[in-house]
């Protein structure tokens, strides 16, 4: 799809929302992180996805990367790490005075305690964590483990437009599935977020059920696989929202 279908196919959804209606309409926007562990091990590239069943109230019945929102032990726990210059600058950009590196880095730290909470995957540094380590991150801790922020690279950023039931400023970031101990067919999460755990290679991801936004990200990442730019956060990262009444793509 081109830029132009994308951005049509993003307006057409953000139409639909609003004319659903529903119960109560979202207001304040939360800073979110999502996780795209990128597999290339059997040639094809495959994502990491899940299914959110019905019951959910943002994006049910669709597949998406493990993530979530920031929640304030992320920032907390985020004093004790420092991203890369480069990821600071992507994550930093169109954001206003008052974040700063320690809410970049709280992002990085937030997809990673997200992922495990849905795949059971520690994206994680083999070193013992300093200082005082959150509950939400235990799981790290009692492994001699650090959540490895620093091999997160930013790629994309998108904000949930008015009229949803829950409106996110979502960064998307990438992972090399080589960082991993092992790429495990199978998943054993200590949550029930997702229905369905799987890889979904680039030739079947038609065939599943995604946002317009997800389909989007991924054909912004899959371009920067096929150049060899994915894992350089030199570069700018696309920025999707609604700007004067319409969905908008700017690099960022």
């Amino acid at each position: 799809m081109t830029d132009d279908e994308r951005l049509e196919a993003l307006e057409a959804e953000r139409l639909a929302v609003q004319a659903q209606g529903g119960e109560a309409v979202a207001t304040t926007v939360r800073d979110a992180a999502t996780l795209i562990i990128v597999d290339e091990s059997r040639g094809e590239p495959r994502f990491l996805m899940g299914l959110r069943g019905k019951a959910h109230v943002f994006m049910a019945n669709r597949f998406v990367f493990p993530g979530g929102r920031v929640e304030q032990f992320d920032r907390d726990y985020a004093d004790g790490f420092e991203l890369a210059a480069d990821a600071d600058t992507r994550l930093c950009a169109s954001t206003s005075s008052v974040f700063t590196a320690r809410d970049a880095a709280a992002l990085a730290l937030a997809a990673i305690r997200e992922t495990f909470e849905e795949t059971g995957l520690l994206i994680a540094e083999d070193r013992p964590p300093q200082g005082r380590v959150p509950t939400a991150f235990a799981a790290f801790a009692e492994r001699g483990l650090t959540p490895a922020a620093g091999w997160l690279v930013p790629v994309a950023r998108a904000i949930t437009p008015e009229g949803a039931p829950r409106r996110f400023d979502t960064r998307f970031f990438v992972i090399n599935a080589s960082r991993l101990s092992a790429i495990s067919e199978t998943f054993e999460p200590p949550t029930d977020e997702f229905d369905e755990i799987a890889w979904v290679p680039t030739s079947a991801l038609s065939d599943h059920s995604l946002a317009p936004i997800t389909r989007s990200v991924l054909q912004d990442v899959t371009t920067r696989i096929e150049d060899g730019t994915w894992l350089d956060a030199s570069h700018e990262m696309p920025f999707y929202r609604v700007v004067d009444g319409g969905f908008r793509k700017d690099l960022i």
